[in-house]
């Protein structure tokens, strides 16, 4: 049933924003940084920003007892911070990030509240930031989503977290098809 909400959750965000910088480069990493035993959601739009390790709780300051950051805290200062630079999104749902851009936001608002928030990002903060195998999933991921007809599909970018895709790419007719073919790429790790 997981899998039927994520993939209702997918269409949505793919039908409401091809026309603009898709938040695909949040959606990857944090879909990399929450990958659980088992659920087969792939690119969500609901991504999970709380990751497995550690015993911390929304109460501790934001670390867990291993002194990570908590990732359920940063899910929600990231939220808080989007909207904080002009990008409306609501706050996260059981650690899941819920990643809504309205198609008529502009790339260039997109792109500076990523960066204004970068230090809250769950995937720079968590398990995925600077995971050799992470990293090698999402550039295998790019090549089949390129081999199943979508050739403008990028590499990933690692200076900008993730993969960036602009309306080319998500209005590929393609698009879909290829990424119901891939995102079982990115399952498997947690």
């Amino acid at each position: 049933m997981a899998t039927r909400q994520g993939d209702d959750v997918t269409r949505r965000l793919f039908r409401r924003t091809p026309a603009v910088l898709a938040a695909l480069p949040l959606a990857l990493a944090l879909a990399l940084t929450g990958c659980g035993g088992g659920d087969d959601t792939g690119m969500v739009a609901s991504a999970a920003g709380v990751g497995s390790g550690g015993g911390g709780s929304a109460g501790d300051g934001g670390a867990t007892a291993t002194g990570d950051p908590n990732p359920a805290d940063l899910a929600m200062k990231f939220a808080q911070c989007m909207r904080e630079n002009g990008i409306d999104m609501p706050d996260p749902v059981d650690g899941r990030i819920q990643l809504r851009i309205d198609p008529s936001t502009p790339k260039e608002t997109v792109d500076a509240a990523m960066a204004a928030c970068r230090e809250y990002s769950p995937q720079a903060n968590g398990p995925a930031g600077g995971d050799p195998e992470m990293a090698a999933k999402a550039r295998d991921f790019a090549a089949c989503m390129r081999e199943n007809g979508v050739e403008a599909f990028p590499d990933p970018d690692p200076a900008q977290g993730g993969i960036m895709i602009g309306p080319e790419v998500g209005e590929d007719p393609d698009f879909e098809a290829a990424q119901q073919a891939c995102q079982s790429i990115l399952a498997g790790k947690g």
